[in-house]
Formats: structure tokens, C-alpha cells, sequence
């Protein structure tokens, strides 16, 4: 009688391991799927998995049960065949070695290799021993927060990181789960919510725009000669933007009233949205979807124009770089040999530490308050640097290409022996 009860005693263990397994492993979003295609195990599996704390209490409780009571009856056996001498070390080496065997290492294998399988399979019995269990686990888990609170552990910890998040995205495109251009778009995703606008913008040295009185003429130059869909509007100077008028509304009204001598630039005027320049785009494209428009100005912490944002520019966050037929593609950056690249002085300078991250799997010791690639550069030559002056990092050796108006148009970065992982 006692082999049998011990078997079943081993066979329960196993059970309660291989649940441990299967909770701990199971895929939530597999779960969901499955108790969206009806499965009612999946459904008590997500409550279990819910209420881990509650149910991994329970799981210990009945594997402890289990566990003495085969340890009990094993000896018991034992003695009754060998003796009081020999049969307690008898049953102690067997029952370790078949618990190890079949009662976790075996369990647990099988666990991990079909958890969500397993997880609704046992879900049924879990729920009703959670039940049953539920003074002891509940005694349990008070002592466990009494703990908590004696160690000061009671910060609750995010199951995953967003850097987390990036390395499982990597892993399943390395596995061939997602293909790169979806992978590069999730974590673009991830990305765009911690994005400011004015890393984005176009600054206020380059904007192109038409002062509110300007002869059509001359607007009409500025359209034909930066092939530019819309146009801010000033007045005075580009610290007063009043609005924006569009390459259709323009030219429809050139033509059709040029005639006439009373075509004015404020008659086709559209009003245009101010936004400060710390603020997400995340939250500048649901405005601006809301409301129906393509252009804002990013004005800076005294009030006056920083420079313009499109919503092509918040896309292009999302996406990659959006290039129409009249767009001359001038890649940001183009490497010139195995260990030199150019780059444009206005390249985002946290999109440039994610670029090289990315490749090199370093992140570049850039300490710099800057926004560009090119302010950054200028803050180690500590002045306005020249064309072909040259300045050094531990990783690169910079050498400015173009310059102008006291600005980096374009530089060459030299990467230093060691710096890029092979």
C-alpha cells in the first residue's frame, strides 16, 4: 500500500512543480487569445496569473505537503524492509533522487516548453486548492508584507523596461518573428512619446517665409525657386509668424486676380498654432489631426519663433525620412569608408546617439546639452570653427567640411581605433 500512496504522493509534486513552471512562463497575450477564441481554461489561467502571489503561496503549501508526507511514509517503508539502520538512508537517497527526477527537474521541463498549454490544463484544480488554501496562503502573504516593510521593500517594480522592451524586439526580429522594417518601426513607436518638438523642428535660420506685405511677385519667387508646399507668414520679422498660406490658395489667387491689382497676401492667410518647444510630439500630432493642419510654429521660452514644425516632421519620426518628387534626398549621414562618415551639423543629436548605439552597441560618451550634432561639435572647439578645423574625441576625430553665417553645416567624423564593436 505505501509505493502506491508514495507515487501518488510524487505524481501530486510533480503537478504542483510543473504549475509553478507554467504560471511563471505562460505568455499573457497568448492567454488573451486564447479566451477570446472561447477557451474557458485560458480565462481562469489569467486569473491565476492575476493573483500570482496568491496562487505561487498555495502552490508551496501543497508541494510541502507532499513532499513530507512522501518523505514520511518513504521512511516508514524503509524500515519495515531494512531495518532501523539502513532503511532511513535508503529511503532519504531514493526519494531525493525520484522526487529531483520526477517531481521538479522533469515537470518543470515540460512546463516551460508547453506553459500555456499546461497553465490551462491545471487552471481547474489551481482554483479550487487556491480555495481551499486560502487561511494559509492568507496568513502567508501577511507575513510576507510584514517583511516587505521590515527590508523597505514595498516599491512595486514594472515587469518590463522600455530598454527591456527594445532587447525583446531585437531578440524576435533576430529570430525572424518580425521582419527589420517592422522592428524598426515598434521601436520608433517607442521612441516618439519621449520626444520633444523642438529636436525636430525646422530652426528659424532656415525658414523661408513671406512678410504679410510682399508683392505676389516676389512670393511668387519664393514658391517657384524652395518648391514648398506652404509658406509661413510674418510680420516685421519671423518673430511675429501671423500665419501661412499654401502653394494651391496662392496660385489659384494669382492668377485668377492679378488682373485686377487687389490680390493681397493677408487674403489667402490661414491662421497657424503655436506650440512651446518642450512639448511631445506625441501630443502635437493629436492636435494637430484634430484640428486639421500641417504646419505650427515652436516658439521658445521668451516667446519668440524657434522655428516651424510640419506634420511630415512628426511623421518622419514614425516612418523614416518622407521624400516627395521635388525633394532633392541628401542623406543626414553617408559613410565615406569602413571608419569615416559625414554627417549635417542640423542631424538631431539623440537621434545620433541612438544611431550609434544601434550599430556600434556603445552608446557615444556625448556629454552636451545641445540639440544638434553640429551645436554639440561647436561646444568641444569652445568658438565658431572654421572649415577643415579639426577636434578630437575619445571616439572621433571631427573635422568640420561646410560651414556658414557662423553655423556647422557639415562635418566628417574620423571613428578612433577601438571605438566600434566588429
Amino acid at each position: 500500500m505505501e509505493p502506491v500512496v508514495i507515487l501518488i504522493l510524487i505524481l501530486c509534486s510533480a503537478f504542483f512543480s510543473a504549475s509553478e513552471t507554467a504560471l511563471t512562463a505562460a505568455n499573457r497575450i497568448r492567454l488573451k487569445s486564447m479566451e477570446e477564441n472561447g477557451s474557458k481554461g485560458a480565462r481562469l489561467a489569467l486569473k491565476l496569473v492575476e493573483k500570482y502571489d496568491k496562487v505561487l503561496t498555495t502552490i508551496l503549501i501543497g508541494n510541502n505537503i507532499v513532499n513530507i508526507a512522501a518523505s514520511s511514509l518513504a521512511t516508514v517503508f524503509a524500515v519495515s524492509l531494512l531495518g532501523e539502520d539502513h532503511g532511513p538512508l535508503a529511503a532519504t537517497v531514493v526519494l531525493t533522487l525520484l522526487l529531483l527526477i520526477f517531481g521538479e527537474v522533469l515537470p518543470k521541463s515540460v512546463a516551460n516548453d508547453h506553459s500555456e498549454g499546461m497553465s490551462v490544463g491545471v487552471s481547474g484544480v489551481l482554483t479550487v486548492l487556491t480555495y481551499i488554501f486560502t487561511p494559509l496562503s492568507a496568513f502567508f502573504l501577511l507575513l510576507k508584507k510584514a517583511a516587505s516593510k521590515l527590508f523597505g521593500n514595498n516599491k512595486k517594480e514594472v515587469s518590463v523596461t522600455e530598454q527591456e522592451l527594445i532587447k525583446i524586439i531585437d531578440e524576435i526580429e533576430d529570430e525572424g518573428v518580425l521582419e527589420e522594417q517592422e522592428s524598426d518601426l515598434v521601436k520608433s513607436a517607442l521612441v516618439f512619446d519621449e520626444t520633444v518638438v523642438d529636436e525636430i523642428i525646422t530652426h528659424r535660420v532656415d525658414v523661408v517665409g513671406a512678410e504679410i506685405n510682399d508683392d505676389p511677385e516676389k512670393v511668387r519667387e519664393l514658391f517657384m525657386n524652395n518648391s514648398f508646399s506652404r509658406l509661413p507668414v510674418y510680420e516685421g520679422s519671423l518673430d511675429k509668424i501671423v500665419g501661412f498660406i499654401s502653394q494651391k490658395d496662392f496660385f489659384i489667387a494669382y492668377i485668377s486676380q492679378k488682373e485686377r491689382g487687389d490680390f493681397l497676401i493677408r487674403d489667402i492667410m490661414q491662421e497657424i498654432r503655436y506650440f512651446p518647444h518642450l512639448m511631445k510630439i506625441s501630443e502635437i500630432l493629436r492636435i494637430m489631426q484634430h484640428e486639421k493642419i500641417h504646419m505650427a510654429v515652436v516658439l521658445d521660452q521668451y516667446g519668440g519663433t524657434l522655428g516651424i514644425v510640419t506634420l511630415e516632421d512628426i511623421l518622419e519620426q514614425l516612418v523614416g525620412e518622407i521624400w516627395d518628387e521635388n525633394d532633392k534626398v541628401v542623406p543626414p549621414l553617408t559613410f565615406i569608408s569602413d571608419d569615416a562618415f559625414s554627417i549635417n551639423g542640423d542631424v538631431p543629436l539623440n537621434a545620433f546617439r541612438r544611431y550609434w548605439q544601434d550599430r556600434s552597441g556603445n552608446a557615444p560618451n556625448i556629454d552636451s546639452s545641445a540639440r544638434t550634432v553640429g551645436g554639440w561639435v561647436m561646444e568641444l572647439f569652445g568658438r565658431i570653427p572654421a572649415v577643415s578645423d579639426t577636434v578630437s574625441t575619445n571616439e572621433f576625430a571631427i573635422t568640420v567640411t561646410a560651414a556658414e553665417d557662423r553655423r556647422i553645416l557639415n562635418m566628417r567624423f574620423q571613428i578612433l581605433n577601438g571605438t566600434e564593436k566588429e
